[in-house]
């Protein structure tokens, strides 16, 4: 997996199907995650589509910069991973983090999203000392200090008994993220507010939601389409936050719908 540097000279680790004629997807992660989070998606999408993933700075395989993150500035990567690849536009899909990135670009960049799949993420999630104190015990403590209350809001649990396997696997993934780029994620999120810049996206638009997702509850992810024009949501049954991971098949199922309609 090449090493892509941005316009501010930081190395992101990206992964990119071969240019095979197929329209190209962007897929954006949650915070804490790495690209391994899709693993349940790719084969559908590849049947459809060139497929694109990244690490995001602080994550993964990508460098940790000591400076502050923005969703701005993770937006602005994801626009230099289509630029480095030679996409000029791709269908976009993000979940949490990844979905507020997703959105980001499609307001401000929008010659770069065809379709957009918001999933599992709202425009603003206040409050700010809430996600300031989860950086705070990433710097002092690590993420073993925050992986267990992470776990409890990703995944019901029922899931957590019946699928330890997986389980296992994504709190393996979370453990691996390096605490500064988390931290520094978790404060970009707590000055986040997309809410004014909802209004300029003009990509068909899909917000996918978890039915007992405690973080982007349903009621907060319409916020999404109430200010989106044409946008329309689904929620994933018995699906907390990673519904992708949770309910691989229905979260297929949305997905390939929209994108291949």
């Amino acid at each position: 997996m090449p090493l892509i540097a941005m316009d501010d000279r930081i190395r992101l680790n990206v992964e990119a199907d071969p240019d095979n004629g197929k329209p190209a997807l962007l897929l954006t992660n949650a915070l804490g995650s790495d690209m391994t989070m899709w693993e349940d998606q790719l084969p559908a999408l590849r049947e459809h589509f060139r497929v694109i993933r990244f690490d995001d700075r602080g994550h993964g395989g990508s460098d940790v910069p000591d400076t502050p993150y923005t969703i701005d500035r993770l937006g602005r990567d994801a626009r230099s991973v289509l630029d480095a690849v030679g996409v000029e536009s791709a269908h976009v899909v993000g979940l949490s983090k990844g979905g507020m990135v997703a959105a980001w670009l499609a307001a401000n960049k929008p010659d770069y999203v065809e379709k957009l799949v918001i999933c599992a993420a709202a425009p603003h999630l206040p409050p700010r000392d809430m996600w300031e104190g989860r950086a705070k015990t990433a710097r002092n403590e690590g993420l073993t200090a925050l992986v267990d209350a992470v776990i409890g809001r990703w995944f019901r649990e029922g899931f957590r008994q019946a699928a330890p396997d997986k389980v296992a696997r994504v709190r393996a993934m979370v453990l691996a993220t390096p605490a500064e780029g988390y931290a520094a994620c978790c404060e970009a999120i707590g000055e986040m507010d997309l809410r004014d810049d909802l209004g300029l996206i003009q990509a068909p638009t899909l917000v996918i939601c978890g039915e007992h997702d405690a973080g982007a509850q349903p009621a907060k992810t319409r916020e999404w389409v109430a200010s989106i024009d044409g946008a329309r949501m689904e929620v994933i049954r018995n699906a907390a936050h990673l519904c992708n991971v949770e309910q691989p098949a229905a979260f297929n199922a949305a997905l390939l719908g929209f994108l291949t309609a």
